[in-house]
């Protein structure tokens, strides 16, 4: 039965088995009864003197927290959040295939796309109060520890809600819930979606971009806003062609959409190709990059290898937030996409061109330092034939870790 008190029973079952790697003390009883009693405690307080941890990632802020009484009750109010408000995200691949399949229909449309700039940090703290007290109001428990860290987060000079954290994310979705709503039953669009700030419309033609945009402006909670650099609007038509070509390409959560025109093979619909977005692809090139650098530094040809795969392969992992093994690369992130895919040929072009040759800041370095062997075991790992084949490797959470560490904000 769902528990949703912060009590000793439902905080103890927040705590994962990584928390017994951290901290090995909680295998014995008397130290692990101490770690619940201060979480409790930090509960009623309203989590009164919580400290977060900023770091820099590429240059844009994100938080963590250290301690675990602290992290058990925000694990718990995380899942109470979702309980009582049902503010989930949404699923980004469910999202790419409503996309595709309305892209195909053969009727005239509109596709607009939609950035919330620095979505985390506009979130209006006064607003979010207001939101959670009037969300949780039978949920006082709840409702003293969110208060107590949006408190926390002003007097640490935190705007809005801090990134990274999981309790952010949570708040976001919650935030966000009455704009959602709005934008279906205003603008009625034949597909909305969000993927935390990046919005997407499938509407009746349009070329009114500014009054769209004026619209979905005034429905944003306060403190968000658009921006504007990222705003795109695209309009599909009726038109045939003899030979369909692609009549718009754009790019959503990692996916390149190529929508080819109506042509007298297909009177009633378009071909839509999925495949990997340029953005992402050339994310992929940067971590091969920094991998070979890694290895001219420190020479273990074993990370190396270690790191082709994981970039372009795929890989087991155990998920701490959902206690069990995952898997993820290139396959599970982009599945979706029509074969033969070009990126992929594109990545395995670069991968070998920067293996074989014999000049330039890296590539000339790597061909005094890599034997033939080794050269020749990297040239096997391939990003179109680990997508096909689905080939998988395993590797240990802290090995994840130690071999992302070089190519981390890539």
């Amino acid at each position: 039965m769902y528990d949703p008190t912060f009590g000793p029973t439902s905080l103890n079952r927040h705590i994962r088995k990584t928390d017994f790697k951290d901290k090995p003390k909680l295998k014995t009883e008397a130290f692990r009864n101490a770690q619940i009693t201060k979480a409790v405690n930090y509960a009623k307080s309203g989590l009164k003197g919580i400290t977060l941890e900023k770091n820099d990632l590429s240059g844009r802020a994100i938080y963590k927290n250290n301690d675990l009484p602290t992290e058990l009750v925000l694990r718990k109010a995380v899942q109470n959040i979702r309980k009582i408000s049902s503010a989930r995200q949404s699923n980004r691949l469910d999202i790419i295939q409503r996309l595709q399949l309305l892209c195909q229909e053969g009727m005239p449309f509109a596709v607009a796309k939609f950035d919330v700039r620095q979505f985390y940090p506009s979130v209006d703290q006064a607003s979010l109060t207001g939101m959670v007290q009037r969300r949780l109001d039978t949920a006082p428990g709840t409702r003293t520890v969110l208060e107590g860290f949006i408190t926390a987060c002003a007097a640490q000079g935190i705007h809005g809600v801090p990134p990274g954290l999981a309790i952010s994310a949570a708040l976001g979705e919650m935030y966000m819930q009455d704009f959602d709503a709005s934008m279906q039953s205003q603008l009625k669009p034949h597909l909305y979606a969000r993927y935390v700030d990046d919005i997407i419309l499938v509407l009746p033609p349009t070329r009114d971009l500014k009054g769209l945009r004026k619209s979905v402006s005034e429905l944003l909670p306060p403190g968000l806003s658009l921006n504007e650099k990222k705003t795109r609007l695209i309009n599909f038509t009726e038109t045939k062609a003899k030979v369909p070509i692609a009549e718009h390409q754009f790019d959503y959560l990692g996916f390149s959409f190529s929508v080819l025109g109506i042509g007298k093979d297909r009177p009633n619909n378009r071909k839509v190709v999925l495949d990997v977005s340029d953005n992402k692809v050339k994310k992929r090139k940067t971590r091969v990059a920094r991998s070979l650098l890694q290895y001219l530094k420190d020479g273990d040809f074993g990370d190396l290898r270690d790191r082709f795969r994981v970039n372009s392969c795929n890989y087991k992992f155990f998920d701490t937030r959902k206690s069990r093994v995952r898997s993820a690369g290139m396959y599970h992130t982009y599945g979706l996409i029509d074969l033969p895919s070009k990126s992929l040929k594109e990545l395995d072009a670069f991968q070998r061109k920067i293996l074989l040759s014999k000049s330039g800041k890296i590539c000339g370095p790597l061909s005094l330092s890599l034997s033939l062997a080794q050269r020749n075991e990297l040239l096997t790992i391939s990003f179109e034939r680990a997508f096909i084949d689905k080939i998988h490797f395993n590797f240990t959470p802290e090995r994840l870790k130690f071999l992302m560490e070089c190519w981390k904000y890539a």
